[in-house]
């Protein structure tokens, strides 16, 4: 599984896990679903450009170590 997959799963599960608390809470709305669903998918965008960009910027030397 890539970083990319992971980081997938861990949003899923996130706003799985609030969802669960808001409704278990007697909180959830259909709106607040939508707003916390934009929010984390804005921030998970955010952390997988992040770790693509490292990624994608960093050097190997000879042997395939990280320079």
């Amino acid at each position: 599984m890539d970083n990319t997959e992971k980081i997938r799963n861990i949003h899923r599960r996130q706003v799985a896990r609030l969802l669960d608390h808001l409704h278990r809470t007697g909180q959830y709305t259909e709106q607040l679903e939508k707003d916390i669903k934009r929010s984390y998918g804005f921030a998970f965008q955010d952390v997988s450009a992040a770790i693509t960009q490292v990624n994608d910027t960093e050097v190997s030397d000879d042997r395939g170590n990280q320079a």
